[in-house]
């Protein structure tokens, strides 16, 4: 019997989709446990995320997967070598594990080692890796809990990308953060920033 999914994430080599009854399944490479049901081996049909989660958002990154709730708690899974599940850790899970620091998310973005979730109260929080400062609080020292994005921006949109990051105000403004190599920012340099930078238009 075919799922009726309602949301879509792919990662680089493994994908996931999110049914209307909160159900998350994943298929593909499951070699660090990004697919979530308490396994490594890889899976070419859909496979359920273990834990009885009923999720409203997911967002794969890398190679590993993260799944908000309607209670604002968010739960990943997968590769966690810098952090980038924000459970304390740099330790590997295989089940969904949950987000510490009880904040409350209304919106998530995985990018390629650091995730990013955004709050009701419109702050933007981000863990993980943070060589090219991704993480937007000043630093190039990964995190491997939330830690607060710089400069008391009201965003309402966030959207993590392979080594930056983007979030969207309330006033139509984007501000960017992170690796710059390809003028990614938006804000007509190729120098990296560790802070939000406003994307500058002609």
């Amino acid at each position: 019997m075919g799922h009726s999914f309602i949301e879509i994430s792919t990662g680089t080599v493994h994908s996931c989709g999110l049914t209307s009854t909160g159900e998350t399944y994943c298929w593909g490479n499951n070699g660090i446990g990004q697919l979530g049901d308490g396994s490594f081996t890889n899976r070419d049909t859909p496979t359920l995320v273990t834990g009885g989660h009923s999720f409203i958002e997911i967002s794969a990154g890398e190679l590993y997967t993260c799944g908000l709730t309607s209670t604002g708690e968010t739960y990943c899974w997968g590769l966690n070598d810098y952090g980038q599940l924000g459970d304390g850790t740099t330790t590997s899970k295989d089940t969904p594990t949950l987000v510490t620091g009880a904040h409350s998310f209304i919106k998530i973005g995985a990018g390629e080692e650091h995730t990013c979730g955004l709050t009701s109260t419109e702050e933007a929080y981000c863990w993980g890796y943070n060589f090219f400062g991704q993480l937007g609080d000043g630093t190039t020292t990964s995190k491997d809990t939330p830690t607060l994005v710089t400069g008391a921006h009201s965003f309402i949109g966030i959207s993590a990308g392979e080594k930056h990051t983007c979030g969207l105000t309330s006033t139509g403004k984007i501000y960017c953060w992170g690796e710059n190599y390809f003028g990614q920012l938006g804000d007509g340099t190729i120098t990296g920033k560790l802070t939000p930078t406003p994307v500058s238009f002609p």
